[in-house]
């Protein structure tokens, strides 16, 4: 992994020369936190990749003076009972009520029937004076 670039400073039992058994990590450790610092650059650039940016960011500096007010507090309304959007508009309301109106009265007063199918055209066969069919006293 890293280290020595020559054998000659390595003894026949394949430690480098000053190192003891159990001492030599150093080359080892570096290597360990090289890999770490990597991981961890890796995870932050991340992190910072997905991060949600913040709804209402915070602002560094005050405001100096007092602030303006709002339009609902400036309205002033308080407690307002709610109404339907369609009166928002008298023309469209008033159509409506028209409309329900006509069907309210289909279910009161007969429709007038001024077809031509529907007009009274006399006796299909004509009228017979030879027949009487009334009853005799």
């Amino acid at each position: 992994f890293g280290g020595g670039s020559g054998d000659d400073d390595v003894n026949d039992d394949g430690a480098s020369e000053g190192e003891e058994e159990g001492f030599g990590d150093d080359d080892d450790d570096d290597f360990y936190q090289k890999i770490k610092s990597k991981s961890m650059a890796k995870k932050k650039t991340k992190k910072q990749m997905y991060a949600v940016a913040p709804k209402y960011p915070r602002l560094d500096n005050e405001v100096e003076g007092e602030r303006t007010i709002g339009r609902f507090i400036m309205k002033n309304r308080g407690l307002v009972a709610h109404k339907p959007k369609i009166n928002r508009n008298p023309r469209v309301k008033k159509r409506e009520q028209y409309r329900k109106a006509l069907i309210r009265r289909k279910g009161a007063v007969r429709e007038i029937r001024t077809e031509e199918g529907h007009v009274y055209g006399g006796e299909t066969t004509g009228i017979k004076s030879g027949i009487s069919r009334s009853r005799k006293l």
